[in-house]
């Protein structure tokens, strides 16, 4: 399957970034002014901002009024999700394997580990689901909660910053499954809900192995109905 080609500023920033990773633009030196990259990439002074803008965004460069934007760092390969992966059926695939490989361990670790606190935020964010109406009106902020309050009960400081970090993406929107079913359904939300519970009563009741398994098939389910929306190679 094709993947979602990246914009022409992404294409020119992810080229200046290497540009200054190999020293092709040192530390402490100026880059090109606009209309040289303008000329370089063949692209319009909007997509040369937006290039900027996203390098500044990193790190990598700083703008100085009147003068242009010089070399401040060089980039280091870090995980990036932007929100607009949501939007993508391979993005969102990817995404759930990714959550499964780092949630299901999340899950037996808090299994192990919860406090009585760190339980209770779990069950408090477990019944705010347990209304499919109310559920229905922000289904990925209170799916979210849920799974992230499975990360801070975990005892591992980089759970929760994980979640934190992909936050706005982790939980994949629904409009390619609506391009079949029309609304979320009850039957549905009852669905998720009653995954969410065997998750939290495994944690509440210490047995690890029972929430890691909980926790996979939870996202295991939501992982093969977003492959069956893939069209056929």
């Amino acid at each position: 399957m094709r993947r979602r080609r990246d914009s022409l500023a992404s294409v020119v920033a992810k080229d200046i970034a290497q540009r200054i990773d190999t020293g092709e633009y040192a530390v402490g030196a100026r880059i090109p002014i606009e209309t040289e990259f303008c000329e370089i990439y063949n692209v319009s002074r909007t997509v040369v901002r937006e290039a900027i803008a996203y390098l500044r965004s990193e790190g990598l460069v700083d703008s100085r009024q009147g003068i242009g934007a010089f070399v401040t760092g060089r980039g280091n390969v870090t995980l990036k999700i932007p929100p607009e992966a949501a939007e993508e059926l391979s993005e969102i695939i990817d995404i759930l394997e990714l959550r499964i490989g780092v949630e299901v361990e999340s899950a037996g670790l808090a299994a192990q580990r919860a406090n009585r606190d760190e339980l209770d935020k779990i069950l408090e964010n477990l019944e705010k689901t347990a209304d499919p109406d109310a559920f229905n009106q922000n289904p990925r902020q209170l799916d979210f909660n849920f799974h992230k309050a499975i990360a801070l009960a975990s005892g591992n400081a980089y759970m929760p910053r994980f979640m934190d970090f992909v936050g706005p993406v982790i939980i994949p929107r629904s409009q390619l499954i609506h391009s079949t079913v029309p609304k979320i359904t009850r039957e549905y939300l009852a669905k998720m809900t009653d995954e969410h519970r065997r998750i939290a009563v495994a944690i509440k009741r210490k047995d690890v192995l029972g929430a890691r398994e909980a926790m996979r098939f939870h996202l295991a389910g939501s992982l093969e109905r977003y492959r069956e929306l893939q069209p056929e190679k």
